[in-house]
């Protein structure tokens, strides 16, 4: 009897967690979830909202997190209003697959076919890719090996891509410890912005970030970084986003280097850091409308 009343409670308990998930109100929009599997078998977390009939807009998050990273950007009504909003987990990460084998993430291909994988199931055509962090090196990976010609735009943020060589540092070390990465998770978040980000921003990067396992993370050791040499190569409307106060960027070093590249535009934030689509949501979104906008009106 104890049994059944145990199965009972555990039924009743799962429809109501299903329940509260279909109807969040915290969610502006209604997403969409899909498993997309890739080319060598990963399956691909991958979320969709706003308007299917608008300008598909692609979103790329940085090493370690999530789609949630878009959230201020995918529940934003007049985005969503505006374009078909589309953002998933990069391999590895989040709720999408996690290859036990190095060879997994280290090339251009794995990452590059992942996003061509999922526009050719979405039907996906000519979308603007907005890329935070790492999101900006897959970018270029998929440039590299499938062109620009099925892409709209790029708008990277926190990010160069590796179109400026990145200086060569001792790899990290990454212990197997859960601890240890939830002390580090921790400490990440505090990095991402020059004041602290809202509550709810930093515990879904805390968490993100803990779910990208050590072998994961050693991997990417061996992955390159360098995209230098597209510099010359890029045609497509592209703006960079970036924080004035980004440990990672040098906005000087940035803005000589990409000077003589009229189709490249540079946009820097004051007082703000590695993460400006969330510490300046309002200004960052504006300037997506923005970009697309230009773009479609420069369309024959």
């Amino acid at each position: 009897m104890r049994s059944c009343l145990f199965i009972v409670l555990l039924l009743c308990l799962g429809s109501a967690g299903a329940s509260a998930d279909a109807g969040d109100s915290s969610t502006a929009q209604r997403y969409t979830f899909y498993e997309i599997i890739s080319h060598d078998g990963v399956p691909l977390n991958v979320v969709e909202t706003g308007n299917p009939d608008g300008a598909p807009v692609v979103f790329l998050h940085g090493f370690s997190q999530s789609y949630l990273s878009w959230r201020a950007q995918l529940d934003d009504p007049e985005l969503a209003q505006r374009f078909r909003l589309i953002a998933l987990d990069l391999r590895g990460h989040g709720a999408s697959g996690k290859p036990w084998l190095p060879e997994a993430y280290r090339g251009h291909e794995p990452w590059a076919d992942d996003l061509a994988m999922v526009m050719q199931t979405l039907d996906i055509h000519q979308p603007w890719l907005v890329a935070w962090s790492f999101g900006g090196f897959v970018a270029l990976d998929y440039v590299r090996r499938h062109g620009q010609a099925p892409l709209a735009g790029l708008l990277f943020t926190g990010s160069h891509g590796g179109l400026i060589r990145r200086p060569v540092g001792e790899a990290p070390e990454y212990s197997n410890d859960l601890q240890a990465a939830i002390d580090n998770a921790r400490e990440f978040m505090g990095l991402m912005s020059v004041e602290p980000v809202p509550e709810d921003v930093r515990v879904r990067g805390e968490f993100s970030h803990v779910m990208l396992p050590p072998y994961v993370r050693r991997a990417f050791v061996g992955k390159n970084l360098d995209n230098v040499d597209l510099i010359d190569e890029l045609t497509l409307p592209m703006l960079l986003v970036i924080g004035e106060d980004d440990f990672s960027m040098n906005v000087e070093t940035i803005s000589e280097t990409l000077a003589h590249k009229s189709n490249i535009e540079l946009s820097v934030y004051p007082g703000v850091g590695h993460s400006p689509f969330v510490e300046a949501t309002p200004q960052f979104n504006a300037e997506l409308v923005e970009l697309i906008s230009r773009g479609q009106a420069a369309q024959p």
